[in-house]
């Protein structure tokens, strides 16, 4: 079990990793996407999401969240993240973790949902959408996540361009690079797609009840399925 500590070291070249600051899509944004079913990890990803992937990687494509995870872990040497990994911030962010009255700045919001499964503990989860909404969240462990508004979402993704960023071996970094932009929270579908439509990259969104799956998947010691 890791036990975040304040002064968490972060991976280099991350401080700037989910910049907010995103480019305009200029020949049109991305398509907005669903994902739902009884095995998230099983589902396969939309084509277009599938296919950015796989460039970034070097592959043809990434078919299922559950071998997203696997690839995320493979640049970890295969282990579980660990809590020095997550993108923390040197300041203030909207982005945080609250556990027993510590409070975590992340670049990205679902740091603070990795850091419940990785510290199996309490982490009350604040952030802010895209259009200014506050979502917020208690994540207990690995396994439970309480979600308010009931009706959020939140969304993964990766920039259309992202294989510029990579050979085909990105590193952590790279990956941090790609993704962290788009991964956010919403309060529902509309708002989520109203964004997807806009930003120059393939994303798909799922409820953000259901995020602690992903979770578990990025912090399991072995296959990203256990």
């Amino acid at each position: 079990m890791c036990t975040p500590t304040s002064d968490s070291t972060t991976v280099d070249d991350t401080d700037s990793c989910c910049d907010t600051d995103l480019p305009k899509a200029t020949d049109g944004g991305g398509e907005a996407h669903w994902l739902a079913g009884p095995d998230l990890l099983q589902e396969p990803l939309p084509r277009d999401l599938q296919a950015a992937l796989g460039r970034f990687l070097g592959r043809e494509s990434v078919e299922t969240l559950a071998e997203w995870a696997s690839e995320i872990r493979r640049q970890t040497g295969g282990g579980s993240l660990a809590v020095s990994e997550l993108c923390h911030a040197e300041e203030d962010t909207a982005h945080w973790g609250d556990v027993d009255g510590e409070r975590f700045h992340f670049q990205c919001f679902y740091d603070a949902v990795i850091l419940a499964a990785l510290d199996e503990r309490t982490v009350d989860v604040h952030t802010v959408s895209p259009d200014g909404s506050v979502v917020e969240a208690r994540a207990v462990g690995s396994e439970e996540l309480s979600v308010t508004p009931e009706t959020a979402v939140f969304s993964l993704g990766i920039a259309l361009d992202a294989e510029a960023r990579s050979d085909g071996d990105p590193t952590l970094a790279d990956s941090y690079a790609a993704v962290c932009p788009y991964v956010k929270a919403f309060p529902d579908r509309d708002a989520y797609k109203a964004w997807a439509d806009e930003v120059p990259a393939a994303t798909v969104a799922t409820p953000l009840s259901g995020a602690t799956v992903f979770a578990r998947a990025l912090t399991a010691k072995t296959g990203a399925d256990q």
